[in-house]
C-alpha cells in the first residue's frame, strides 16, 4: 500500500508567472509550503491542533529541484510523503507535478524539527508525532530522489564581495499565525536578487531582451538558522560563487538587523535559455569574464 499523501490540488495563474513566461519560484515555494500543512495534518498536527498547543514541525533544511517548466492555466497536483524519522528530525519530500502531462515540475525535500512557535525551542518530537511518522516512513522506491546536492554549500558567514540586492521589513501579510514569515516570501526575495545579480556582472534588462535570453533557477538549497518575525528589517547580500559553461552559482545570506544574525543561507544554480526555444544556452560572456577572484567559491 502506497504511503504518499494527496497534499495539493490547484492551476497556475497569470500574476505568478514572471518575466520567463513560466511560474516564479516564490508560487511554487507557496504550494510547497501549503502541501506542507496537508503533510503535518497526516501526521496528526491538525490546524487545531498547532493552534492550541503553538507547536509544530518548521523546516531546518530545504532542496527544490525544479525539473519542467509550468505556464499560466497549467493544472497542478502534489504528493508528499516522509523518508524517515532521525533521531528527532523528520525527513520527508513534496513532488508538484503538471497534471495534464502526469509531469513532474518540482520537487521538495526537507529535513524538519517540532518546534516551539513563541519561543522558538527545538523540542522532542512528540510521541504519537513519531508514532505517525514512523509508521508512514518509506524509502518510497517509486517516487523520485534527487543525488546529494553537488558543489559547497553557502556559508553562515559575511563574505567579501557580496553586495546589497534586497532591504525591507517583514510585513503581516507575509506572516504566518505565529507572526513568523513564511517561506514563499523568504524566496521572494531571492527571487528579486537575481535582477541585481545580472546587475552586478554587467547585463542590463535591455540587453537581456535582444539576445532573447531567460534565466531559470535549476536546484536552491537553503538552511535555516534563525527565525524571522513580523516587523523586522532585513537585508540580502548575494554574491556570485561561480560560473562555467551553462551553470551558474551564486548565494545569498538574509540578515535579521536587529539581532545582526544570519537567519538563512541559500545556495543558487541556475542556467540561461533561449527564450524561443525554451533551451538552454551557454552563459553570456559577462558572466564568464567577471573576475574570479570575485568569486564567494574562492573563500569556502
Amino acid at each position: 500500500m502506497s504511503k504518499l499523501i494527496a497534499c495539493y490540488r490547484g492551476n497556475v495563474n497569470a500574476w505568478e508567472c514572471d518575466q520567463m513566461g513560466h511560474m516564479n519560484v516564490q508560487f511554487y515555494m507557496s504550494r510547497g509550503a501549503e502541501a506542507f500543512g496537508h503533510l503535518q495534518n497526516a501526521l496528526g498536527l491538525s490546524p487545531a491542533r498547532i493552534r492550541e498547543e503553538k507547536k509544530g514541525l518548521r523546516f531546518k533544511s530545504l532542496r527544490i529541484q525544479f525539473k519542467a517548466e509550468v505556464h499560466a492555466g497549467s493544472a497542478l497536483h502534489g504528493l508528499c510523503g516522509v523518508r524517515e524519522v532521525v533521531g528527532d528530525t523528520l525527513h520527508g519530500f513534496i513532488h508538484l507535478f503538471d497534471t495534464a502531462f502526469d509531469r513532474l515540475s518540482a520537487v521538495f525535500e526537507f529535513t524538519a524539527a517540532y518546534t516551539d512557535f513563541v519561543s522558538d525551542e527545538t523540542l522532542p518530537l512528540p510521541a504519537d508525532l513519531r508514532d505517525t511518522a514512523e509508521t508512514l516512513s518509506d524509502e518510497h522506491p517509486e517516487s523520485y530522489r534527487p543525488a546529494p546536492f553537488s558543489g559547497t554549500l553557502m556559508p553562515s558567514t559575511a563574505l567579501d564581495h557580496m553586495f546589497e540586492s534586497s532591504r525591507a521589513s517583514v510585513n503581516t501579510w507575509e506572516c504566518d499565525q505565529f507572526n513568523h514569515i513564511e517561506m514563499r516570501h523568504v524566496v521572494g526575495y531571492f527571487s528579486d536578487a537575481a535582477t541585481h545579480i545580472i546587475g552586478a556582472v554587467g547585463l542590463t534588462r535591455g540587453e537581456i531582451r535582444r539576445r532573447n535570453l531567460g534565466s531559470a533557477a535549476l536546484d536552491y538549497y537553503t538552511e535555516f538558522h534563525a527565525p524571522i518575525k513580523m516587523s523586522a528589517p532585513i537585508v540580502l547580500k548575494s554574491g556570485l560563487i561561480s560560473a562555467e559553461r551553462k551553470i551558474f552559482r551564486f548565494g545569498h545570506n538574509l540578515v535579521d538587523l536587529d539581532s545582526g544574525n544570519i537567519a538563512v543561507t541559500t545556495t543558487v544554480v541556475g542556467c540561461y535559455f533561449d527564450m524561443s526555444l525554451r533551451k538552454s544556452v551557454a552563459l553570456p560572456d559577462e558572466f564568464t569574464n567577471y573576475p574570479k577572484e570575485k568569486w564567494l567559491s574562492n573563500q569556502f
